[in-house]
């Protein structure tokens, strides 16, 4: 995996740490957007990320992440930013150390879309900027301060 793409999942990482930092207990479990994730599902969902979506190209089966996503559940911030931070780690590990050549190997999802491991890299990014942008969106709908510079 290139040096770019490696720094770009860190500077997105950083961010979202930066945006777990701002929620606190008052706003914890508001939902600004009605039929909605509360903010606290958003952050918690953001938390399993990494972790999940590596063991997705592993290939584990629609019961295996059930399991996955039960078992990983957080009680409090805290909780999130140390399991988003674990599966950052090990998402780094493993794209810091895969072969280009790897990059290019395919595997099916539990839902039957077809991906290289590269390609995945890429949705990977793609899902935390999606979820890191909505709980931006929603602490400034609650009136937050945020002054998070998501782009550099």
């Amino acid at each position: 995996m290139s040096n770019d793409a490696i720094k770009q999942l860190q500077f997105i990482s950083e961010t979202i740490l930066e945006l777990f930092e701002l929620v606190d207990e008052e706003i914890l479990h508001k939902s600004p957007v009605v039929n909605k994730m509360s903010v606290w599902e958003v952050c918690m969902h953001l938390s399993q990320i990494p972790g999940a979506d590596l063991h997705i190209q592993k290939g584990y089966s629609a019961q295996q992440m059930t399991e996955y996503y039960q078992t990983n559940m957080s009680k409090n911030i805290a909780e999130v930013k140390n399991r988003f931070t674990t599966g950052i780690q090990e998402l780094l590990i493993y794209y810091e150390n895969i072969a280009e050549d790897d990059l290019k190997e395919r595997f099916t999802t539990y839902w039957g879309s077809d991906y290289s491991k590269g390609e995945w890299f890429i949705q990977i990014i793609n899902h935390l900027v999606h979820h890191r942008m909505q709980l931006y969106q929603y602490l400034l709908l609650l009136n937050q301060e945020v002054h998070i510079v998501l782009f550099r």
